[in-house]
């Protein structure tokens, strides 16, 4: 099932990154077209899209915390047809219903998407809420339990199999234990990135909220300081979805095996050498027959785009 929470995580990331990168590229030129609809239309396409994507993250957590479970009514919910039916539906369907006070109040003033009066201060609560504490405190707790689990399991195996080091059985036993380690390891990465990229977004925001009723005695430069701290912290929040892929190549060497299989069972499909790959094992093949296929399918490639040459003119006599 996280599989699964991850990929729609990324295509509702792939939707909030788009609209709020494009919209805003599109504005910084035509400063004109920043109207309320306009502000209405994108903050509320991003907020829903980036809250989706939070909570389908604090839902592989706790998948991944339910699987490595002693309950047995926790494992069962870790099923994909559940997934597909319930959690990911409901997830979706109630990160559209809770935003919908940023299309009711938000505004434009002067070609800037504003919140009026009491309006940023609900903003402003909710965003310190359900963006600050609650998914980096969920993501917190269930990392913890899946500790504890892998723990606990790691200390029953050891009971139940008391075998020496050099037997098969435990020889599997500590591959199960290293992966379950590297999976943990992932988990965690991506819980710190996440708190790390919005510990800033929710100090500048609470201090834009304490600071909002002194907002006519500031001067200019700190207008230009707080606006500049209020662009590095939106920065850092929108390129946290982006890290994953980095850190779990670099962290993680199940990670790294399992792309390679995957770029190399892709690369089989595209050469037509399905032997490449099989049952998650790398064949050896030989170079020059994987370089002749190589060369051959470009030569094919080559002809099928290439213009036909004209017709040969006939001799007039």
């Amino acid at each position: 099932m996280n599989s699964l929470d991850f990929l729609v995580s990324a295509f509702t990331n792939l939707i909030g990154i788009n609209v709020g990168i494009i919209t805003l590229v599109y504005t910084y030129d035509w400063p004109s077209a920043t109207t309320t609809t306009y502000c209405k239309t994108r903050s509320y396409a991003y907020n829903a899209s980036q809250q989706m994507s939070r909570f389908l993250i604090v839902a592989a957590c706790f998948d991944r915390f339910a699987l490595c479970s002693n309950s047995v009514r926790l494992r069962k919910i870790c099923q994909v047809r559940i997934a597909c039916r319930y959690i990911i539906p409901s997830i979706m369907l109630v990160w559209l219903l809770i935003p919908l006070h940023v299309p009711i109040l938000f505004t434009s003033i002067g070609n800037t998407c504003v919140f009026p009066g009491a309006g940023a201060l609900y903003n402003s609560i909710y965003s310190i809420v359900m963006v600050s504490l609650v998914p980096p405190g969920l993501m917190l707790i269930f990392s913890l339990l899946i500790f504890r689990n892998l723990k606990i399991r790691q200390r029953r195996r050891q009971q139940i199999h008391p075998l020496p080091a050099s037997t098969s059985a435990a020889i599997g036993i500590r591959q199960q234990q290293a992966k379950d380690q590297q999976v943990l390891a992932m988990l965690l990465i991506q819980v710190f990135a996440y708190v790390s990229s919005t510990i800033f977004y929710t100090v500048n925001l609470l201090y834009s909220t304490l600071t909002m009723n002194d907002a006519a005695n500031k001067s200019i430069e700190r207008k230009i300081i707080e606006g500049f701290a209020t662009f590095c912290a939106g920065i850092l929040l929108v390129g946290c979805p982006c890290l994953s892929f980095y850190s779990f190549t670099l962290a993680s060497r199940l990670f790294r095996k399992e792309l390679k299989l995957m770029i190399l069972h892709a690369c089989g499909r595209w050469l037509h050498c399905p032997q490449m790959i099989n049952n998650n094992r790398i064949i050896p093949t030989d170079n020059s027959n994987l370089t002749h296929k190589v060369t051959n399918r470009f030569e094919h490639m080559q002809r099928s785009i290439a213009v036909p040459p004209p017709p040969p003119i006939s001799a007039v006599h």
